[in-house]
Order: C-alpha cells, then structure tokens, then sequence
C-alpha cells in the first residue's frame, strides 16, 4: 500500500504546542478525494481541543476550515476534478436520506458512515493511526476527504478568503439566511465578534436587517463590527439587557450566539423581543446547560434554536458567499486579522487570543 509523506501539526497533549511532524497518507479510496491544502482558517472550535475544552482522542491533527487543490481522486471517472479548486466541508452529507431529501444536509442521518473508512487516512511514520478532528485534519499539507465534501470554487480565489467560507462563514452566514430566515423586517443582535460572529452580522446587513446589534467583551472585536457594518455596537456587562432595551425598545427579533457558554446562550434569549428567535451557535463543554426565563419563554412566545454549521448547503451556498465576496457585500480578507507560515501555527493560535482577533490562517503557498 502507497503512502505519501506529509508534514502535520500533531496535538499530543492538551495544551501543549503542536508538534510539526512527518506523517504518512494513504491513496483516497472510491468516493474519496486527497487535496493539498493551500490554507487553513484558526477556528475557535480548535482552540478549544487544543486547550482541553473539549475531548478528543489523541494524538489527532486537527483543522477543519481549509481550502485546497485536488491532486488525486479514488474514482477513474473523477479524474477530470484533478487541479480543481475546492473548500471543504466537515458536514459531508449522502443526499439520499430523509433530512438529505428534505434540504438539511447538516442534518444527514449517514455522516457517520459516510466517514467509515476500512483503513486509517494518517498515521505515523511508525504505522500508528492518527485521529483527525471531523475527519478531516487539515492542520496538514494534504487531507483525504469525501468527495462531495470537496465544493468547487473559482480557481481566482483566494485561499485565504476562501477557507473561511467552509466553517465560519458557512455557520454565521447560514445561520442568518437558511436558520432564522432574517428579512429586512428584523432587528438583530450577535453575542461575540470572532469569525462566526461577524459572518452572521455581515448576513444580517446583507439581508437588509434594519438594525444590527454587536455585542462583545472586547471593545477591540466591537471597533472591528463597526467597520463591518453594526448599527450598533454594545460593551457587554451586567447592564447588557438594559443596553439593548435602550437602543432597540422592546428587544430584537433575532439573536445570534456565537460564543459558546450557557451565560450567553441564555442571553441571546432575554433579549428577544415577544415572537423572537434566538439561534445558539457556539460549541459549549459537554454536559452544559442553557436555562431560560419561563414567562418569556411561554407568554412572549419566543424561540431558541440552534443552526448546527449554519444549516448550511454548501454546494449551492458556495457561489452566492464568492459573489457576495467580489461585489464588496461580503469582507473576507478583512476577517483575515494575522496570516502564519505552516510552521508558525502555535503562533496563529496565540494570536487568536488577542482581543482583536478575528481569524488567523496560516498558508501553505
């Protein structure tokens, strides 16, 4: 069996530094596709495993936010995607189950199977498998993945823009478009301006919301919404409901959580007004709990949702976000706070804890 040496960034212990070391991957299989990577997006959602947030079997690479170029494929007859420009997707779906069938790729009742591989994608130079996050593991130079999971792009796009386009912008801007179905009727307000947070406030402006409120810790992040189209941007404390009261009377009728913690989930609901609907997007700690208000709940008739990736289709997705990125609606280099050399990504991830991050990638070309 051929294998392919490859340089990857191994988490070995929870926080601790990647170690840059060479693996092996294997050919793709039927119905897969290797890519190599051309960038890679620092997701919040890595930051977490790496710091021991959530669990992951180790040792694993992780990285899941990439774009890349097809350069082998598991099927004769797909020879032709060899070359091809692709960002890839963590939610690989069969289209041909019941969700699938009904337009909710996100929610394909197969993803399992559809990752079951007879063999392991990586391992060591020792022969010992590697657990990659989604799997995907694309804190790498290449990645085998499904072969829908790989959606075509124009080959003029930037992979530095491009790869926000398979995670954050996937889960903001899907979660404003496809969950909550925001009209230019809504009232907004998004808790935490990192990369899912400022997608979601940047579809709320293109959605023509009338008003679009960011809220932060960081008075850095709210600077950084501004530029990107809020209305208004709110210091979070413990006045924060009486904030929003006072710059939009009544509450909003859609909120956005993108932060990951009971405390906000649970304020993404407070602040709703009657009938509004708050859509949880932040990963939280296994076990956790959201509580909530039952008088707003059951008289005020309100909703809390969540909008897994956005409920994104991101086949069909793709090239509305690249048009909505070349006519100027849609900012993603300016989401690109620091770009890293591969071998500086625990620099990348240390930049990602400033205030004022966004998005760090690192860049393989």
């Amino acid at each position: 069996m051929t294998r392919t040496k490859i340089l990857g960034a191994v988490l070995a212990k929870p926080q601790e530094p990647l170690g840059i070391h060479e693996l092996l991957i294997d050919e793709p299989l039927p119905g897969e596709v290797r890519l190599r990577i051309l960038a890679a997006g620092l997701c919040h959602s890595d930051l977490h495993y790496l710091d021991g947030t959530l669990p992951i079997d180790l040792p694993a690479v992780l990285g899941h936010e990439l774009m890349g170029e097809i350069v082998a494929v598991g099927d004769a007859d797909a020879v032709d995607r060899i070359g091809e420009r692709a960002v890839v997707t963590i939610t690989p779906s069969c289209g041909i189950c019941d969700q699938c069938s009904a337009g909710f790729s996100t929610r394909c009742t197969r993803v399992t199977r559809r990752r079951y591989r007879s063999r392991p994608k990586v391992v060591t130079k020792h022969g010992e498998p590697v657990n990659l996050l989604g799997s995907i593991g694309g804190f790498a130079e290449q990645v085998i993945v499904p072969a829908a999971a790989a959606i075509p792009v124009p080959v003029d796009l930037s992979p530095s823009a491009g790869c926000l386009l398979g995670c954050c912008i996937a889960t903001g801007f899907g979660a404003v478009v496809h969950g909550a179905s925001v009209s230019p009727l809504d009232t907004v307000a998004v808790i935490g301006c990192g990369g899912v947070g400022i997608a979601a406030l940047q579809a709320a402006r293109i959605s023509g919301a009338r008003q679009v409120i960011a809220i932060d810790v960081h008075e850095e992040k709210l600077e950084r919404a501004r530029n990107f189209g809020a209305t208004d941007a709110l210091l979070s404390g413990s006045d924060i409901i009486e904030q929003v009261q006072k710059v939009c009377p009544g509450g909003v009728t859609k909120s956005f959580e993108a932060v990951g913690s009971p405390a906000t989930a649970d304020l993404s609901f407070e602040i709703l007004s009657a009938g509004g609907v708050a859509t949880v997007l932040g990963l939280e700690r296994p076990g956790s709990r959201i509580s909530l208000d039952a008088a707003l709940l059951i008289e005020g008739d309100r909703r809390i949702q969540g909008a897994y990736m956005g409920s994104n289709q991101m086949a069909r997705d793709v090239l509305g976000y690249v048009d909505h990125y070349r006519s100027g609606a849609l900012e993603l280099d300016q989401m690109v706070t620091s770009r890293w050399k591969f071998e500086q990504i625990n620099e990348g991830f240390a930049a990602m804890r400033e205030p004022g991050a966004i998005r760090s990638v690192v860049e393989f070309i």
